[in-house]
């Protein structure tokens, strides 16, 4: 009895050595390609954000054309993307949400916002995460932000507000802090 236990015990142990190493061993194989579809992914995001056209579906096309058409650059902790064919410039801005981090691409002509994409978030499902939809998105187009943007809970957003989510009041304090912080200090060093 105590034999077959230790049998047991010691066939679980390989068992258990074997299944790590086989993990171990997908993750070192699918890391580098988990980080490059991430990097597509973010290129695809500054492409839409201008508007810029490309295949959806090949991956060279993507790299081909974020590389002929951007340039990015570091500017006091700001990551700034540069259209070369438009003069646009987006900004990538990032800060703690309600529930995670939230983090956003925002394509800027002068002081307007050309164009908006919410990256990564991870707030409340059904509330805070409805900054991800499109109709939420689409609102801080056309807004004049040089001066900061203001989150109105009236659904009569102004030229310098949006709408605030209803019940998701703190994701949307986060996401114009967020905001608020970047345009502050893009628009201080770029004078």
């Amino acid at each position: 009895m105590i034999h077959s236990k230790a049998w047991m015990l010691g066939l679980l142990l390989i068992l258990s050595i074997i299944c790590s190493a086989a993990l171990a061993f997908v993750n070192i194989k699918t890391e580098p390609i988990i980080r490059r579809n991430e990097e597509i992914k973010r290129m695809m995001t500054v492409l839409n954000v201008f508007e810029v056209s490309y295949d959806p579906l090949d991956y060279r096309s993507v790299t081909d054309t974020y590389r002929s058409r951007i340039t990015e650059t570091e500017e006091n902790g700001l990551t700034i993307f540069h259209e070369k064919e438009s003069g646009q410039t987006a900004l990538q801005l990032s800060g703690s949400g309600f529930q995670g981090i939230i983090k956003v691409v925002v394509a800027l002509k002068g002081d307007t916002v050309s164009g908006f994409r919410i990256i990564r978030q991870s707030e409340t499902p059904g509330l805070g995460s409805r900054i991800s939809e499109e109709a939420f998105q689409k609102q801080f187009i056309g807004k004049k932000v040089s001066g900061g943007i203001t989150l109105v809970k009236s659904g009569k957003a102004g030229p310098k507000e949006f709408d605030a989510i209803t019940g998701a009041t703190e994701s949307s304090k986060a996401l114009a802090r967020i905001l608020n912080d970047g345009f502050s200090r893009y628009f201080r060093n770029a004078k």
